[in-house]
């Protein structure tokens, strides 16, 4: 069954932000309060940035109960973790040096390893947290994901074998159409899993993908970010208004 998408579409960038920080915060309030612990994963780009000022100043960081979170990555370039281009760095960076998250429930990949073998390090690692038992998936809270300009989300490209993958929960993705080449990726079945799923887009370059997603022609492939349909979960947009100017018709709150 599909679940359709919530599209919440802010004036700006910094509205978009605010609301964003605002609406995590909360998600993971309730987590917290429902089972102790908030299981989020994060994706690269500009995801962090518009996260880590709002929810790491003063008042909402103080609002957020930073010890029950466990934080993981939908996708991490294979790069060492000093690495500007390191997910894992940017957000330590940016968000997690000014939190109080233990370290040890900051989940980032192994970067001494092989990527076959970074990604199965990182699959026990999931094993490890969640428990989920013989033949069931991990289940997060929260998964943020981003678009890119040809549909991927995550590091899940259109046309590759990590696309179509339902057995693993992370796999390497090698010779990526946009560096670096090498990565790691969780894949569509523990995405479709989460509790909650939320796609950040900003800015007039994502107006035509984010319409190709959310109008999707008949007839035509899927793109690996329309294939993000958690069915027993709950799907939403956040985007500011150029973001979405190409679109035919959303369902929107401003």
């Amino acid at each position: 069954m599909d679940c359709p998408a919530k599209v919440n579409i802010y004036a700006d960038r910094a509205a978009l932000s605010a609301a964003l920080s605002a609406h995590v915060a909360h998600l993971a309030s309730m987590a917290t309060t429902r089972q102790g612990r908030f299981c989020v994963a994060f994706s690269g780009g500009s995801l962090i940035e518009m996260l880590s000022s709002p929810l790491g100043s003063h008042p909402l960081r103080d609002t957020v109960h930073w010890p029950s979170w466990h934080v993981f990555w939908a996708d991490e370039r294979w790069v060492p973790r000093s690495s500007p281009e390191s997910n894992y760095g940017i957000a330590r960076r940016q968000l997690f040096d000014h939190v109080s998250i233990p370290g040890e429930q900051i989940h980032a990949a192994d970067d001494s390893l092989s990527p076959a073998e970074t990604a199965q390090a990182y699959e026990s690692s999931l094993a490890a947290v969640f428990q989920p038992g013989a033949g069931r998936l991990p289940r997060f809270d929260l998964i943020l994901l981003g678009v890119g300009e040809d549909g991927h989300t995550a590091s899940l490209f259109p046309g590759y074998p990590a696309l179509n993958e339902n057995r693993r929960w992370v796999v390497p993705v090698f010779d990526a159409p946009k560096p670096p080449p090498i990565r790691i990726t969780m894949t569509l079945p523990v995405i479709n899993n989460a509790h909650h799923v939320i796609f950040v887009a900003a800015g007039p370059g994502k107006a035509n993908i984010v319409s190709k997603v959310l109008n999707p022609r008949a007839r035509q492939p899927q793109l690996p970010a329309g294939r993000v349909n958690p069915a027993k979960g709950d799907l939403q947009w956040f985007v500011d208004r150029t973001a979405v100017a190409e679109c035919r018709e959303t369902r929107q709150q401003i």
